[in-house]
């Protein structure tokens, strides 16, 4: 039966139609008892009691079957309950009852989308497109889906690698947990729980021994009686920004919070500036690794759609008035969810706006070199299904992704919602991202030390990652992107500053550094390689990307008045010492001058070439000779 009537409505498809759109149904039968059973289907459809109200619009049915209002409001109730099949019956009978009801058609082809059956749903909304004076959401979303059914059915027939794999007992249980957010070093994960009174917490685990350490509830101050819930943590799980839904002194119905470590102690959460945060709804922050751009999702006035995707920068002290990404990401639907790889050009984000499976899809888009997006691209399926799909985020390596699932299906599913990893395809993975950590302490006493980390671009002398090193460990911990070419800086007051180069541009890799940091009094005696005053090769004049390291011993210089030091030239024991030498001495000198134009007096400057006589590591590989070529300094 269903099939001849599927194929009646197909041959009025191909018929060229442009009618004018029917008003909905208002509700009236001639059958009065059809109408009562009517009116209480919809008193228990309110109530969601969508099985007494199936039966009630049954026996409606049964008393009128031309009732269009009883069919129309079971097709809903069997969509909501996730019945497509069923509620594609119920459209097609409406249709046959009244061919000209626009909205049939429109909803017939949600039906079988959800199915995906998508040569039937595109058919479907191609139809309820020939209708005029259409309501301007739903028409949009029909051609919007239009795109979605072309784009549906060739992914379907091109599925990606996916394989979920449950987090275990550690990190899921009983109840409900979702909205992960992860170190870059990939060993501590923070997210967000759901008790059985619908309160938000967060909890904490760690990576041991290649499974997650049993979550602990993170506790006041930043757990309230209150929902705290969807987090983003700093590279070095020193900071916390979240959202606060209900908080008293939200200036809207969910707000943007920060909180960080002192020692060992999360400390009370800050609320973000009232020009970050407004009347309306913020929420989903992703921090990105150097620390100074937030990402987060807000339906503020402004935006394409609803719900769109903004950004605030932390410039001067302070948090910029945010801004939105713009029609390369948002669309006049809802997009959300946005994570920022530490890559520092990958955005994850969910979007029902662009074609996709079916509600809400998980899309990369990467930032090109003018700080513009590229196209999104659909993670594919079965990644994506029809269902809803959002907080994705990725790991620092770029190999896997986490998100959250109710699909009892998954394999290993145990609540209500629970957190999976799954191997992301090689066409959605981000680019390369590292990382340094180590710990900075005093050179003699060995006791820690909390200064400011900096990451600078050698390139361009800016600024591109930072932290603090924690005052009770003295562990810091900085993501390195693999595009160019780093220096690392350590300074703290009294001491000596510490140097390190990371040069990844050729040669990038997910590979982590792992160094200590010992920062050295200033007092006569000691010495401190500067690594990123760079000369080519058998060359003295020095590189432009030496300009930050020399700013910073200008500083050192000009903030320590009374000190005096020799600079030093050093080689490694490549080719002969009657060239080593003077090549040292002459860069040496090279600094030297550098100084004195500056405005350093002459008098307490000397320099000196070394040669290859000075070895600090074996010259016996590569980075033994890196770390012998450099430019020293020398407090006399």
């Amino acid at each position: 039966m269903i099939k001849k009537i599927l194929g009646f409505i197909l041959l009025l498809f191909i018929i060229p139609l442009s009618i004018q759109a029917q008003p909905l149904p208002d509700g009236i039968s001639k059958n009065k008892k059809a109408n009562e059973l009517f009116y209480k289907a919809m008193g228990q459809y309110d109530l969601m009691e969508y099985d007494n109200a199936i039966d009630l619009l049954k026996s409606a049915i049964e008393k009128d079957p031309n009732f269009i209002s009883a069919h129309d409001l079971l097709g809903q109730v069997y969509i909501d309950k996730g019945d497509f099949t069923n509620a594609e019956k119920i459209y097609l009978k409406l249709i046959k009852i009244n061919k000209d009801y626009w909205m049939a058609y429109y909803l017939l082809a949600d039906a079988t989308f959800a199915q995906m059956k998508y040569d039937t749903a595109v058919i479907c909304y191609k139809k309820f497109l020939t209708f005029t004076n259409l309501p301007a959401k739903e028409k949009a979303d029909a051609e919007r889906q239009v795109k979605s059914c072309e784009f549906a059915a060739k992914a379907v027939k091109n599925p990606v690698p996916f394989s979920p794999v449950n987090l275990g007992t550690g990190i899921n249980s009983m109840l409900s947990e979702y909205f992960p957010t992860l170190t870059a070093d990939e060993q501590t994960m923070f997210f967000t729980c759901m008790d059985n009174r619908s309160q938000e917490d967060f909890l904490i685990s760690t990576f041991v021994d290649g499974k997650w350490t049993d979550a602990k509830n993170m506790g006041p101050p930043i757990n309230t009686p209150e929902n705290e819930g969807a987090s983003t943590t700093s590279a070095d799980g020193q900071y916390l920004f979240f959202t606060a839904c209900q908080n008293p002194k939200n200036l809207g119905s969910c707000d943007l919070w920060l909180t960080f470590v002192k020692g060992d102690k999360w400390q009370a959460a800050i609320h973000m500036p009232d020009n970050v945060n407004s009347k309306y709804k913020e929420t989903q922050p992703s921090l990105s690794a150097d620390g100074k751009t937030l990402y987060f999702a807000s339906n503020r006035p402004g935006g394409y759609g609803d719900m769109d995707i903004w950004k605030t920068t932390f410039e001067k002290n302070a948090w910029t008035n945010p801004v939105n990404l713009g029609p390369g990401i948002n669309t006049p639907f809802d997009d959300e969810c946005p994570f920022i790889h530490q890559d520092g050009v990958s955005l994850y984000f969910a979007s029902d706006g662009w074609p996709g499976m079916g509600n809400r899809d998980l899309f990369l888009a990467k930032q090109n070199d003018t700080g513009g997006w590229k196209t999104p691209v659909n993670l594919g399926y079965p990644v994506n299904t029809v269902g809803n799909e959002e907080g994705l985020i990725v790991n620092r390596s770029g190999t896997m992704g986490y998100f959250s699932s109710d699909k009892k299906t998954n394999p290993g599913h145990q609540g209500r919602v629970d957190i999976y990893s799954f191997k992301l395809p090689d066409n959605v993975k981000p680019g390369v991202a590292s990382y340094v950590k180590g710990k900075v302490y005093d050179a003699e006493t060995k006791l820690p030390i909390k200064t400011l980390v900096e990451l600078t671009d050698l390139g361009t002398s800016a600024v591109a990652g930072f932290c603090k090193s924690n005052e009770k460990t003295g562990n810091f911990l900085i993501v390195i992107p693999g595009n160019k070419n780093y220096g690392m800086n350590v300074a703290a007051e009294g001491y000596l500053f510490f140097s390190e180069n990371f040069s990844v541009k050729d040669n990038p890799s997910s590979d982590p550094y792992l160094i200590d940091v010992p920062l050295k009094k200033i007092k006569a005696g000691q010495t401190v390689p500067l690594y990123n005053i760079l000369f080519d090769v058998n060359k003295y004049e020095i590189k432009h990307e030496s300009t930050a390291e020399l700013e910073r011993l200008f500083n050192l210089l000009t903030t320590n008045s009374k000190i005096r030091v020799e600079i030093g030239g050093h080689t490694d024991n490549s080719g002969v010492e009657t060239i080593n030498q003077p090549l040292s001495q002459n860069r040496a000198k090279a600094v030297y001058d550098w100084l004195i134009a500056k405005g350093i007096a002459a008098s307490r400057l000397s320099f000196k070439g070394y040669g290859s006589s000075v070895p600090i590591m074996p010259n016996t590989t590569d980075e033994g000779k890196r770390k012998n070529r450099r430019t020293e300094i020398k407090v006399l």
